[in-house]
């Protein structure tokens, strides 16, 4: 659930697309990159630790292993942060853990290099009301410049209300699993010991194949809406809002759909963060705008002459509700897949493998909200 959202601003800044005025960081060397949620309901705190790399051309960040993270609660305990398997420089609190409202929290981070981070602390803002998500549908719902053509979408609404009194920040995201058959397709290759291995004769035939996945029951895959949408509650406090869009999903085959609409609920000082990143990455302030001091973030080195460190780690509430449908013939016409499916034939003897359903999105495990 947490939003990493700094990432492509920082490098749209940093390679120089961007000349801010008044800078309050330069080029000089390398810098960290510290991004994540303190979140008051268990599952969703996380924070992503890296470092730029500048050995190439093209500026990259690079994930950090084995750093020590502890969130700190003010005149309150530590909560020690352990690395997520199979995901280098993610960090999580205990499975149980959950931040409460009004509570006061900050993330200190000790990198294997000795650096230590701090980010400024921050309150975990009240907890507000999501209603409903609810899809409309739209056989020409957008027009597709890739596919040149209108697709079939189902818009994501989300109704909320808005709790009346001191000022309060939002910012709305989505994310959406179905039932999926096929986790690999190989371009010019055939799937052999866990990759797609190149074959000189499918490659003079330009041949595609697809790979089944390797579960005896059902493979899901989870796709993120990643959606900068950001608001101040002054145009509707104390009121309702009824179908606020919040993304949408093109409608590209029939089967399962469950959607689960978010709203966070988070400080000021995110709020004005969210609001530059979301201005660079879908606003109109273009490549050439001046860069606010906020897309610093609020982490500072505790060592005043060290390297740069910037993201920001968010104290957040969180609301949400999910939606399960069945797409039929009823719902419209899908959009449907470029091509038709062509598995790798059996040759006698052979069969096929299958490709993993873990990673990349995809899991054998059944999602939350999910009718069994």
């Amino acid at each position: 659930m947490h939003r990493f959202l700094s990432t492509l601003a920082s490098i749209l800044l940093l390679v120089g697309c961007i000349e801010p005025t008044a800078p309050d960081f330069q080029l000089e060397g390398p810098l960290y990159l510290v991004e994540g949620d303190i979140a008051d309901q268990p599952g969703l705190s996380e924070v992503r630790v890296r470092r730029s790399d500048f050995r190439t051309v093209a500026l990259k960040f690079d994930d950090i292993s084995g750093a020590t993270v502890t969130a700190e609660q003010r005149a309150g305990p530590q909560v020690e942060w352990t690395e997520v398997e199979g995901s280098p420089g993610v960090y999580r609190p205990p499975a149980d853990f959950a931040a409460a409202a009004g509570q006061t929290w900050s993330l200190h981070v000790i990198f294997p290099d000795g650096t230590e981070a701090v980010s400024t602390p921050e309150t975990v803002p009240p907890p507000s009301r999501v209603d409903a998500v609810r899809l409309q549908f739209d056989q020409e719902g957008r027009y597709d410049e890739d596919r040149r053509r209108f697709v079939p979408v189902f818009r994501v609404l989300l109704d909320s209300a808005d709790p009346p009194g001191e000022g309060n920040y939002y910012q709305w995201d989505y994310r959406y699993w179905e039932e999926v058959l096929i986790c690999l397709t190989c371009v010019a290759s055939r799937y052999r010991n866990g990759a797609c291995v190149p074959d000189n004769v499918i490659q003079r035939n330009r041949e595609t194949f697809d790979y089944l996945c390797d579960v005896a029951d059902r493979c899901y895959r989870k796709t993120d809406g990643n959606r900068f949408l950001f608001a101040s509650d002054r145009p509707f406090d104390g009121g309702e809002l009824t179908g606020n869009p919040i993304g949408d999903i093109v409608f590209e085959r029939f089967g399962g759909l469950l959607v689960e609409g978010i709203q966070y609920g988070i400080t000021a000082g995110a709020y004005e963060y969210g609001r530059v990143i979301s201005d660079l990455v879908i606003g109109s302030s273009g490549l050439n705008a001046t860069i606010p001091t906020a897309l610093t973030g609020n982490l500072r080195n505790l060592d005043e002459e060290g390297e740069e460190i910037l993201g920001y780690v968010r104290a957040v509430s969180v609301a949400r509700r999910q939606l399960y449908i069945e797409r039929t013939t009823a719902t419209g016409e899908p959009l449907g897949r470029d091509r038709p499916v062509n598995l790798e034939p059996i040759v006698g003897p052979f069969v096929p493998p299958r490709a993993p359903c873990a990673g990349n999105g995809r899991t054998p495990v059944r999602p939350e909200g999910w009718p069994r």
